[in-house]
């Protein structure tokens, strides 16, 4: 799967050199996913994407580029940019940002090429590793209610830590456990992932996910109660839906 990348820069005929560039030299590495002419744009249409990488002017309208960054920053901590600008001043503010590359114009294709093997090698460091659990247990065995309960591992929707207790949601049923979410997770396969310190779901159910406030609330199919994702997992978890299970 490619990587996505968003295009920032206030000059429509730059945009569509670098457009030009990347469809030529590195198809499929790289996908351009939109394009923004000022900072104000740019902001609103890196939280709307989530883009892997910003190729990011500097000099441009309403906000520039290095503030623009430094906005996206708070919601997008881990993304990654390439400034391409005229002016070398700003080369050291760029690398305080920890910018991947720096290409001043005009643009040289070899140079572009250069920053975007650099951007490659960083995101594929980043790519989720399945976690090591080759586990074949088909039910996970709880006390609830002074009873043995053997749970079905496929029923599972998600599982979440609610003080003392861990609440083990499945279709048709919840079941409270004083069992810790590291006990569940020694049971459960590559379906399932942490995706709050206060969650683990199983990503084969999953439906939507949608933002609440500096969170978001996952859904599962034929279930209302929704599950959470941590601002610092949101990436990983969706690029694990986006992969074979």
């Amino acid at each position: 799967m490619p990587y996505s990348i968003l295009i920032a820069d206030d000059q429509e005929a730059s945009r569509k050199l670098l457009r030009q560039m990347i469809d030529k030299m590195v198809v499929d590495s790289f996908e351009i996913i939109d394009e923004a002419k000022d900072g104000e744009e740019l902001i609103e249409k890196a939280l709307l994407h989530q883009p892997d990488l910003v190729l990011c002017d500097i000099e441009m309208p309403k906000i520039k580029g290095i503030k623009a960054i430094r906005e996206i920053q708070k919601s997008m901590p881990t993304l990654d940019y390439i400034f391409t600008t005229a002016h070398e001043s700003f080369a050291v503010e760029a690398f305080e940002l920890y910018a991947v590359d720096y290409v001043l114009k005009p643009i040289q294709m070899s140079r572009l090429m250069l920053a975007l093997e650099r951007a490659k090698a960083i995101l594929e460091k980043k790519q989720p590793q399945p976690p090591q659990r080759a586990k074949a247990f088909t039910r996970i065995p709880i006390r609830f209610n002074r009873s043995m309960y053997y749970i079905q591992v496929d029923d599972i929707l998600f599982i979440e830590k609610n003080d003392r207790k861990s609440i083990i949601h499945t279709i048709s049923e919840q079941y409270s456990s004083s069992e810790t979410l590291e006990y569940f997770l020694d049971y459960l396969d590559n379906r399932f992932v942490q995706s709050h310190r206060s969650f683990i779901i199983n990503l084969t159910h999953v439906a939507r996910i949608q933002t609440s406030g500096k969170s978001y609330l996952v859904y599962f199919d034929g279930y209302e109660e929704p599950a959470q994702i941590s601002k610092q997992n949101i990436n990983r978890v969706q690029q694990l839906l986006d992969a074979p299970i």
